[in-house]
């Protein structure tokens, strides 16, 4: 590698987030308009000194990095950041980060509004499970830091909500119930907060399954109760939307229960 080309990479380095850098990001770095940036990133691809992750978006490769090993981002949700803005962690990957979980997943949540095709993807050796949803529903979220970077990721209770809107956004209702279990043990419950977000992001479906699953979990919980039967729609829906078959009719939640999740006993 020549001096003028080192010199070109510390730049880009310098600049990158977590080793990832766009042409926007290269052009600023080097000074150089888009089209000239983008013709240098690829010259540079093309040569080995990065990785294409995709189009517009480059890894930028260790000096010292071994050729015979597989090349990795250094971390998925900085990386989830860059390829699928504007989005947030969540579901599954936002409840292990809040401590409500100890399973583990091996793929990433991302809740992203860019325009993806593909509800799971792997790149640079990681795994994403995307869920794409309007720009105006990336709300709810907080800054956490990751490294020297800033991700954005579901507060515990936009977690809750999601996956109540959206059982497979953490792993079905059972884990989803774990989940909620864990969290009304947790000291920073917040019913009052709960039933905000309930209220900006929730809706029918979300009110029954909520009021459901306080019922079993949450014994104490009787103005999150109260709040969900005030909220309830017309229409019935399953617990898991994603398992086949009705199972049975819990009628005060207008709720049809296909799959179980507590061995508490009640009457329809």
């Amino acid at each position: 590698m020549s001096k003028l080309d080192r010199a070109v990479i510390a730049k880009l380095a310098r600049a990158a987030h977590a080793g990832l850098i766009s042409v926007a990001g290269a052009a600023e770095a080097l000074s150089l308009s888009r089209r000239e940036a983008a013709l240098k990133l690829a010259t540079l691809a093309r040569a080995g000194w990065l990785l294409r992750a995709r189009q517009g978006l480059y890894l930028v490769l260790p000096l010292e990095a071994d050729p015979g090993k597989p090349i990795i981002a250094e971390d998925p949700w900085v990386l989830a950041q860059e390829v699928f803005s504007p989005c947030y962690i969540g579901g599954w990957s936002a409840a292990e980060h809040w401590e409500l979980t100890e399973q583990l997943f091996r793929s990433t949540l991302v809740v992203t509004a860019a325009s993806v095709r593909t509800r799971s993807l792997r790149l640079l050796g990681y795994e994403f499970y995307l869920f794409r949803v309007p720009r105006s529903r990336i709300t709810g979220v907080v800054p956490v830091w990751r490294g020297a970077e800033r991700v954005l990721v579901s507060d515990r209770e936009r977690t809750l909500v999601d996956g109540l809107r959206h059982p497979e956004l953490c792993g079905g209702i059972r884990h989803l119930a774990e989940i909620l279990r864990e969290y009304g043990q947790s000291r920073d419950r917040s019913l009052e907060k709960l039933i905000t977000v309930a209220r900006e992001a929730g809706n029918g479906a979300v009110w029954k399954r909520l009021g459901y699953l306080a019922e079993l979990l949450w014994p104490d919980a009787d103005a999150l109760r109260t709040e969900a039967k005030n909220h309830l729609t017309m229409g019935y829906v399953k617990l898991d939307p994603d398992v086949r078959g009705r199972g049975r009719l819990v009628r005060r939640w207008r709720l049809w229960i296909n799959v179980p999740v507590s061995r508490v006993a009640e009457a329809a």
